[in-house]
């Protein structure tokens, strides 16, 4: 790890590490919880139930490797790599804080907990659905009908077909009537909606 503080030839430490040299090895894996430790003193709370550290490390390594094979003069050595990796270390996490709480897709503020604590245990939340409960179906079935009533025998496919989004045309092709009589039929139905 000594050789970490001393201003050592970064494409020498990564060439030895590549052919097997344990103190260079030892020093790179220094360095990874280095930026491990950076990365867990910036992560704020609110993100670090959704993210290990690592995840970052990983981000921050992937950076260091690309930007070294297209330019490898830019980080001369072990010290100019340290304050490379602390700079990468800091903007990956702060640019993961902002996309989680500036945008509404991520919005920390708005997630809520599947369980809750009541008393001495957790139970789940009550989910509410957005299909429409058994009653509002039965009303629906109901309210279909009485619009049915004394309509064209194929009024009801037609309906269907429409509110799976199928055009006039495609509906006429479909049930095998004329596209106006389509029409017709879903224009009288539309009339009798309250």
């Amino acid at each position: 790890m000594e050789e970490a503080r001393d201003p050592v030839d970064l494409s020498s430490l990564i060439e030895r590490a590549q052919s097997g040299d344990t103190e260079a090895i030892d020093c790179l894996q220094g360095l990874e919880q280095e930026i491990r430790m950076m990365v867990r003193v910036r992560l704020p709370q609110e993100l670090r139930t959704q993210f290990d550290s690592m995840d970052f490390v990983q981000d921050v390594w992937q950076s260091f490797f690309r930007v070294f094979h297209e330019d490898p003069e830019r980080l001369r050595n072990v010290q100019h790599l340290r304050g490379f990796l602390a700079g990468v270390a800091r903007n990956k996490v702060f640019e993961e804080h902002r996309r989680q709480t500036k945008t509404r897709k991520y919005d920390l503020g708005r997630q809520e907990p599947l369980y809750i604590r009541r008393g001495d245990r957790e139970v789940p939340r009550d989910v509410p659905s957005r299909d429409a409960s058994p009653m509002e179906n039965a009303e629906a079935q109901d309210r279909l009908a009485k619009l049915l009533a004394g309509q064209h025998p194929r009024a009801g496919e037609i309906l269907e077909l429409r509110r799976q989004g199928l055009t006039f045309e495609e509906i006429a092709t479909r049930v095998g009537l004329n596209e106006r009589t389509v029409r017709r039929v879903v224009d009288t139905i539309k009339r009798g909606l309250p």
